[in-house]
């Protein structure tokens, strides 16, 4: 019996999301094993760095396309309430998942719920990661800003950094938890 991986996958009803999903995911991987590898003084070089360098700008500036895309998608499906209620001060569908939660009971995604407001956070935060790299970038390639003002965007870059690669792993444990949650109760 040939099994598919592809079954196990989110995003059943919704290909495009799916692919776009994907894509996001392999680019923040990439980010994240070459961004040690990078640094601002190769690009003017030729050398393996100045390659590593420029693949992390431009898989990044491709970041700023997909998590702008992704956030329009997200929120002509699904509505702005659906992944921000907590900014209206509704936290009712995290209050509900919370108990549920405290049951034992996996909550079902649902506008306003714990996986809504996560999801909606993390890509937030992946555009805001790639917008303050690009800022940098330009900057960096220009005189359109002082030298302490573009060290000050690289700083924010990296600080903002952190929250991508914590909602990238534990996104990524997530998934595979409920994959397994799931599956066991079937």
């Amino acid at each position: 019996m040939k099994v598919s991986y592809g079954q196990w996958l989110p995003h059943h009803d919704a290909p495009f999301f799916r692919r776009l999903h994907l894509l996001v995911a392999v680019l923040i991987l990439s980010q994240i094993i070459n961004s040690n590898f990078t640094a601002r003084e190769a690009l003017g070089e030729h050398s393996l760095e100045t390659l590593i360098t420029w693949l992390h700008i431009l898989s990044g500036l491709l970041l700023i396309a997909a998590g702008v895309i992704m956030l329009i998608w997200m929120l002509v499906q699904r509505g702005f309430r659906w992944y921000f209620a907590w900014l209206t001060l509704d936290f009712r569908g995290i209050r509900n998942d919370v108990v549920q939660l405290t049951g034992l009971k996996l909550p079902q995604a649902h506008g306003g719920g714990i996986a809504a407001t996560v999801q909606g956070l993390g890509v937030i935060a992946l555009i805001a990661v790639a917008c303050s790299g690009g800022l940098w970038f330009l900057f960096n390639s220009t005189s359109l800003a002082t030298p302490d003002l573009t060290r000050r965007v690289l700083h924010w870059h990296k600080f903002l950094t952190t929250f991508v690669e914590i909602y990238f792993y534990s996104h990524g444990a997530m998934g595979v938890l409920h994959i397994l949650l799931s599956r066991y109760e079937k």
